[in-house]
């Protein structure tokens, strides 16, 4: 995520495709089944939201949703989304590719994928660990619910679909979301929150949901904060659990997202919280588009849960900072190119990270954007293992 930036234009002009053709691109899914709420092994309703969402037409007999499909604004909605999801899609083949290569963890099916000030990125999570059978994700962004599709007006399903296409514009453009953007794209009068976003995405990843539940760690802290008129956080930690499964309907895994304030002053009123994702061994972790935070004194805890508690980290120079993960015990291995902080963010530059790409003889490219560097070939991406 990035605090500020200017929104560049010039997208791409819409195809113009038939709904056969639409469909293609984006990879429907056939679901087959009533439209009960929860049928079989997955969430008939959740999953055809978050397809409806994704411009994805769900294979689910139910009125409510038909009437929507037919709409003009649905058609707009799916050409939108398959244009951009075309493009956004290569660039994932092209992680998958070098993830193959390149990304080798011992155990990966028995372990968690961390993601601190993740925002709504499944994309590039799952695109870097699928086979994490449980995501632990953390950022300010509320979790929020996915929207009810079956009493929305036309018109108001023209304003949704709207703003699920302002959310995806700069994750589909840039490959992360700007924070100062977010702070308006989820709190929308029909994108509230994190949880639509997150839903979205695994559609287009050809995912199906499970269910979604509301997660709290701590219901008497809770409690006790919501009553309180003093002498409680500036945001209380809000929690949901996602379960999902892919095509195959096996295995099934959890993505557990939770908003809060990370800093180290305010999770003195959460003590327990970095305990409870600690125990949740062994874990990888993923550092994308962090606004140089973990450079900054106020994330001591969170940064010394990583650098303690995981053995694998994935990152760009906004994670943890190369001083502390240049020397035993740690290995690093660099990609693409180190270029220096973009404007607003100069004081994340490390003249140690550029001298170490300098020296390496051979450079390792890397293929695809990665960070805030995303035109042209300027980002850099590392690897440190335990």
């Amino acid at each position: 995520m990035l605090p500020c930036d200017d929104r560049s234009c010039g997208f791409l002009l819409l195809w113009s495709l038939t709904r056969s053709c639409i469909s293609a691109l984006l990879g429907i899914i056939v679901l087959v089944g009533s439209a009960a709420a929860e049928s079989g092994n997955f969430n008939r309703r959740a999953t055809a939201t978050a397809q409806i969402l994704a411009g994805i037409v769900p294979a689910i007999d139910d009125p409510a949703f038909d009437r929507l499909l037919e709409s003009a604004a649905f058609l707009e909605h799916q050409k939108w989304m398959a244009t951009r999801w075309g493009l956004m899609r290569s660039r994932i083949a092209a992680i998958e590719l070098w993830r193959a290569r390149e990304v080798k963890i011992t155990g990966a099916s028995n372990r968690t994928l961390l993601y601190p000030f993740s925002g709504p990125d499944f994309i590039n999570a799952y695109a870097l660990f699928p086979d994490h059978p449980l995501y632990i994700f953390f950022s300010l962004e509320r979790p929020g619910n996915l929207p009810d599709l079956e009493s929305v007006t036309f018109e108001q399903f023209g304003d949704l679909l709207r703003d699920v296409r302002h959310a995806f514009r700069d994750i589909f453009e840039r490959n992360y979301f700007i924070t100062d953007y977010m702070s308006k794209q989820l709190t929308t009068p029909w994108i509230r929150g994190s949880v639509p976003i997150i839903a979205t995405m695994m559609a287009l990843m050809r995912l199906r949901i499970v269910r979604i539940e509301p997660i709290d760690l701590y219901p008497e802290l809770t409690a006790s904060y919501e009553a309180m008129e003093s002498r409680r956080p500036r945001k209380l930690l809000r929690g949901v659990r996602l379960d999902f499964i892919d095509g195959q309907a096996v295995p099934l895994r959890q993505l557990y997202y939770f908003s809060l304030d990370a800093t180290d002053k305010a999770l003195e009123f959460y003590p327990g919280f970095l305990d409870w994702v600690a125990g949740q061994r062994p874990a990888s972790v993923l550092l994308k588009s962090a606004s140089y935070l973990l450079h900054d004194g106020q994330f001591e805890k969170t940064r010394a849960l990583i650098l303690q508690h995981s053995d694998y980290v994935i990152q760009d120079d906004t994670g943890i900072p190369y001083r502390l993960l240049k020397d035993s015990p740690w290995q690093v291995r660099l990609y693409g190119h180190y270029t220096k902080p973009i404007k607003g963010l100069r004081y994340g530059y490390q003249a140690d990270l550029e001298s170490a790409y300098r020296a390496k003889a051979r450079r390792s490219e890397l293929p695809f954007p990665f960070g805030y560097h995303w035109r042209g070939k300027q980002s850099g991406l590392l690897i440190a293992t335990r």
